[in-house]
């Protein structure tokens, strides 16, 4: 199954690719300004925690780090510096799942948290298993951009690869789309594998057999907890991102006075239909969106003020209190006078 990822200019990733790629060119005596020319980022911004950048400013960045560096492998360089801590909670709970399928299948479902700029879906047959990685963001399957993103993304899947199985992991054998480039004789040095060229499919393949050994960091119940916190941060960015951004934020300023989607869309400038199908490739919906606004206001709510439960569930457009006390309880586990009470 492959998913998508919020829109391109949201800025939603920690710089740290940004950094590895500037900390190479360094090397190369590349001032790190050259390289972030044109992104909208400065270079003291790469390592401040609170930093945040948008798949359009990493690609910016990529398109300069191909005209600056005299290392055809710089890519496939940098992506290997990429460890799994980079990733927060998102990596934790990778390197703590129980088993390697576990791992795949919260890599996929939660994958718009590591915002790639690759299309990613994972097939296992009864010899081998592969990650399989398409242009969704239409660069150009043969481009050298494309190229550089592929790199990259393959040393980081490495990377983590050797993270999460505590020992460096060597694929069976890359295959790649586009015809061999210069630097094609660095592939088998730099990923440890065969590398075939002008392929059907871009993959990452590896043994059947590794989906049958123990994580070196496997801890069940230190995955379930971190899970939890990522099921939050991955409804919180599609609230804050792309179209799911757009119809939170105006319902966000119409508390009480919530319009219907076919309202939502004539201010989008857009009929429902088309409306819906944008969120759904965000893989939510406007009743996700309306019920995630209900949530937020009800808690603020319940912080904030001394409303009763009557009078939050009339102005969050609830038929009476007992509904909203149930859904309320759906939510967040716990019903709106407890959670008032935790919160004083």
């Amino acid at each position: 199954m492959e998913r998508r990822f919020p829109d391109i200019d949201d800025r939603i990733e920690p710089p740290h690719k940004i950094a590895a790629l500037a900390e190479l060119l360094q090397e190369e005596g590349v001032a790190a300004s050259r390289l972030l020319e044109g992104s909208g980022i400065e270079p003291e911004q790469l390592y401040a925690p609170a930093t945040r950048v948008a798949p359009r400013q990493l690609l910016t960045v990529y398109e300069n780090a191909l005209r600056l560096s005299h290392d055809p492998g710089v890519a496939i360089k940098a992506g290997k510096r990429i460890r799994i801590t980079h990733f927060g909670m998102y990596g934790y709970a990778l390197l703590s799942s129980p088993t390697p399928r576990d791992a795949i299948d919260f890599a996929i479902k939660y994958r718009a948290l590591a915002a790639t700029l690759l299309g990613l879906r994972f097939e296992e047959t009864e010899r081998d298993a592969f990650w399989e990685f398409s242009d969704v963001l239409s660069l150009g399957a043969r481009s050298e951009l494309f190229r550089f993103v592929l790199e990259f993304q393959l040393g980081t899947q490495l990377s983590v690869h050797g993270d999460i199985f505590g020992r460096p992991v060597t694929p069976t054998e890359v295959r790649v789309t586009y015809a061999a480039p210069r630097h094609a004789p660095a592939y088998q040095d730099l990923l440890g594998c065969p590398v075939r060229f002008g392929q059907d499919h871009n993959q990452l393949r590896f043994s059947h057999d590794l989906l049958e050994q123990q994580l070196a960091f496997a801890n069940p119940a230190t995955a379930a907890v971190v899970r939890q916190t990522c099921d939050q941060m991955l409804t919180e960015l599609k609230a804050a991102s792309g179209m799911a951004g757009k119809v939170f934020n105006m319902l966000m300023v119409q508390p009480g006075r919530f319009p219907d989607i076919e309202t939502v869309a004539r201010q989008l400038h857009m009929t429902s239909r088309t409306l819906r199908r944008k969120l759904q490739a965000q893989d939510t919906s406007y009743q996700a969106i309306l019920n995630n606004v209900r949530k937020q206001l009800a808690m603020d709510y319940l912080r904030k003020t001394r409303m009763s439960t009557e009078d939050i569930a009339a102005s969050l457009g609830f038929s009476d209190a007992p509904n909203f006390r149930q859904a309320f309880k759906k939510w967040t586990g716990t019903t709106p006078s407890d959670f008032r009470a935790s919160s004083r």
